[in-house]
């Protein structure tokens, strides 16, 4: 690694609010990435871990995605990670293949704001609006809300159909 490199001071100017900075090595050259939370991030996490396993399935690359999830995960609520290289591409477009996950899928739940991510398991999906950046954004908060009632499911896939129903 190159110190000078990695300690040199950013060129780029960071945005006015961010949560954290990321300085992922890809292809040789170290970036900035400023990284704004989506708001109800931390207490979705902290919901999710105490009753679900984590699986964190990100399209993106693995140098610059670890390191924000272990900036995201300081309590180790995330079971494993998986990256793009763990993605199908098809026509240009990253796919998660949730049947190469080694789960059983009536129990698994992909939530995404991507809808190409999941075309070959939309009974399995939520979507979510995108975040960039507003403070106002709630998604996470309707996530929780829906997580806690999918006790009464046996197939997660039938709490999805509801969800989506419903809203």
């Amino acid at each position: 690694m190159n110190a000078k490199k990695w300690l040199k001071a950013p060129v780029d100017p960071p945005p006015q609010v961010f949560d954290f900075i990321v300085r992922p090595n890809i292809d040789g050259e170290f970036m900035n990435f400023y990284v704004l939370k989506r708001p109800g991030v931390d207490a979705f996490l902290e919901a999710l871990a105490a009753k679900y396993e984590l699986v964190v399935f990100t399209a993106g690359l693995k140098e610059y995605a670890s390191l924000v999830l272990t900036k995201l995960d300081v309590k180790g609520l995330i079971s494993h990670r998986l990256y793009r290289d763990s993605c199908k591409e098809i026509d240009g477009k990253f796919v998660k293949d949730l049947s190469e996950v080694g789960r059983d899928l009536n129990r698994v739940v992909i939530v995404d704001d991507n809808p190409n991510c999941y075309i070959f398991h939309p009974e399995n999906a939520v979507p979510v609006r995108p975040f960039i950046d507003d403070f106002g954004d709630r998604e996470l908060g309707k996530l929780v809300k829906f997580f806690e009632g999918c006790d009464r499911f046996k197939d997660m896939r039938d709490a999805v159909k509801q969800y989506l129903c419903e809203g």
